[in-house]
């Protein structure tokens, strides 16, 4: 049993950021089958209208730049306005950059960090004491399996979801006892657009899972209020396992399957979409303050 207030979502507040698609819009339409009213937001105000039209009542899509700390707090203040308090907050937007860290230019270094982390810190500054105010209310953080190993080609991706991953678990025993709480969702490789062009080994492609099993896991978090739960079950177990690998069988593991090199060839062509929307975090990143 859950030690937190309950959240009954019949009627609840909850923001889905990303939720335009893939995790996030999966997400949004989960908390809608529940009876959840649904706030939208995504980088630009069309994605996140046309996601919301597609979903129907009781969705409203709003833009938001979630890397900057401005941006966010006028999309949470809004939504407040339109709908009331929030309950339940998921932050879900990321960025996924591939390639070797030496090749990767400082600016889609500095815009990964800005997405996949400082959008989480500024949601915990902004949200949580509005939150504990009421004495309750529920963050969600999408981090990744990458918040917990690591992977050669993703190094900044890997950086920003350990640092994400580390922010949950330290806010969470922060907030205690306040009726607020945190709690990491870390995620297998997802079939979305972040994995297009990625020449993913037949083994490893039995590994990838639907946004909409992300979305489950997501929701699942709404009674039990874990401080972090893998998709798919296990996940976690597996990870922390991971940890106690001495290097040298790691190596070995990772040479045997070829895993061993910087992921490649990547087909450009097939990421091309994602890839500008990457390079449009990179343009805003002059304002993305933190």
């Amino acid at each position: 049993m859950s030690r937190y207030p309950i959240i009954d979502l019949d009627g609840a507040v909850v923001v889905v950021t990303g939720g335009a698609r893939g995790i996030g819009l999966a997400t949004a339409k989960r908390f809608l089958d529940n009876g959840a009213r649904v706030a939208i937001g995504d980088l630009t105000l069309e994605a996140a209208l046309a996601a919301a039209a597609a979903l129907g009542p009781n969705v409203t899509g709003f833009a938001c730049d979630v890397g900057n700390r401005v941006s966010y707090e006028k999309f949470i203040d809004a939504v407040e306005v339109l709908l009331g308090p929030i309950d339940v907050v998921v932050n879900n937007a990321g960025i996924m950059p591939v390639g070797p860290l030496l090749e990767e230019d400082d600016a889609v270094a500095a815009a990964t960090m800005a997405v996949n982390f400082w959008a989480h810190y500024h949601s915990i500054k902004v949200v949580a004491p509005r939150m504990v105010a009421r004495g309750r209310g529920h963050i969600v953080n999408v981090t990744s399996a990458a918040g917990k190993i690591h992977s050669p080609g993703l190094a900044s991706y890997v950086a920003s979801k350990h640092a994400a991953t580390g922010l949950s678990r330290s806010a969470r025993e922060e907030l205690a006892g306040s009726g607020v709480s945190v709690t990491a969702v870390l995620p297998a490789a997802v079939q979305t657009q972040l994995v297009d062009g990625i020449p993913f080994r037949f083994v490893e492609r039995l590994g990838i899972i639907s946004p909409e099993w992300v979305a489950r896991t997501i929701v699942s978090t709404i009674d039990r209020r874990p401080a972090l739960i893998g998709a798919p079950p296990g996940l976690v177990t597996l990870l922390n396992l991971a940890a106690f690998v001495p290097d040298v069988i790691w190596q070995l593991g990772r040479r045997l399957t070829n895993a061993d090199r910087v992921m490649g060839p990547i087909d450009r062509v097939s990421r091309e979409e994602y890839e500008s929307r990457i390079t449009a975090q990179t343009v805003r990143l002059p304002s993305a303050t933190h």
